[in-house]
């Protein structure tokens, strides 16, 4: 019993060691790096559901949030410092016609309408609502920056 135990256990480590190498190579193919990380099944469970929902690659998401949540961190550490200088473009006025903001994920690829940087499918943003005319689709890290000028 506890022999068969061993190979089973055996044949799991060289199964999940096998897969991981598969993951390394296949990221490395895409000249991606390959981060591992281990979570509850509760959190994997939601991190698929939400994939799902936006119907993304849980890769993508995963990306996405770790991203986000990297550029918020250093546009806090930059404002705490009181570093922050206002966005080269100057946009005084602006937003002045903008009634609201809101969060948005976005369902294709599009450049933030302040600072132009790519934002990809699965992002989330920050869109204003403007009466009659077009909304305006700005990346957190501006929206954050405007909030404090």
């Amino acid at each position: 019993m506890e022999n068969r135990r061993d190979e089973m256990r055996a044949m799991a480590t060289e199964r999940a060691t096998s897969m991981r190498q598969q993951a390394l190579v296949a990221a490395t193919k895409r000249k991606q790096e390959y981060l591992g990380a281990r979570v509850s099944k509760q959190l994997r469970e939601k991190i698929i559901l939400k994939a799902e929902e936006l119907r993304i690659p849980v890769s993508i998401l995963i990306r996405n949030i770790l991203t986000d949540y990297i550029d918020n961190q250093a546009v806090d550490v930059i404002s705490q410092a009181g570093a922050v200088s206002k966005p080269t473009v100057d946009n005084k006025g602006v937003f002045d016609d903008v009634i609201g903001w809101d969060r948005l994920i976005l369902n294709k690829e599009m450049p933030c309408e302040q600072c132009a940087q790519k934002l990809n499918k699965g992002t989330a943003v920050v869109y204003g609502i403007v009466p009659g005319k077009s909304h305006i689709i700005i990346c957190k890290k501006c929206k954050a920056i405007e909030e404090m000028g």
